[in-house]
């Protein structure tokens, strides 16, 4: 019995690095190369973070009013009438082209928790979604308006705030 979770456990290390390994080998696709999409497409890319500042903002995304809490590099949007919450990033492609890129806040939370450590460059899988829009409303009243990505997980460039890993949930 000890020998088969022997066996188990080096094939689950053998697995997880190789992965690794191929995530941080691969060659992503830019944020800019999202600027020719016109359909709702899975995608993994690669952009810069723009930092948010610290202020209160407002976002507007299908329909539902969010008060957003920037901090740095990403920001916590909560709505205004519903229980939806959103971590949001705005990733900047080399040519300038910006989306907004979602994550759904209590996910987001319980992977890195409350205070992640953010790199100035992350990779995400998602879906693109150029026909959605997302409205931010800045503090002094200018809006900025994006086409969105909704996060499915972040790949490189954001850990949790220790250095150990995250707890895992069984279900």
């Amino acid at each position: 019995m000890s020998r088969n979770l022997v066996l188990v456990a080096i094939l689950a290390l053998a697995i997880a690095g190789i992965g690794y390994a191929s995530i941080n080998a691969s060659k992503y696709n830019e944020v800019s190369s999202l600027s020719g999409i016109e359909v709702p497409t899975r995608v993994t890319v690669r952009g810069e973070v723009v930092n948010l500042g610290f202020s209160r903002l407002v976002m507007v995304y299908n329909g539902i009013v969010y008060d957003m809490d920037a901090r740095g590099v990403y920001a916590v949007a909560e709505s205004r009438t519903t229980q939806d919450s959103y971590a949001v990033f705005l990733l900047k492609g080399k040519n300038g082209f910006t989306v907004a890129a979602v994550y759904p806040s209590a996910e987001f939370i319980s992977r890195y928790g409350g205070s992640p450590v953010i790199e100035s460059s992350i990779v995400v899988d998602g879906i693109y979604k150029p026909g959605d829009r997302l409205k931010i409303v800045m503090p002094t009243g200018e809006q900025v308006e994006l086409p969105v990505l909704e996060i499915n997980s972040i790949l490189k460039g954001c850990h949790s705030s220790y250095g150990q890993e995250q707890a895992r949930i069984k279900g």
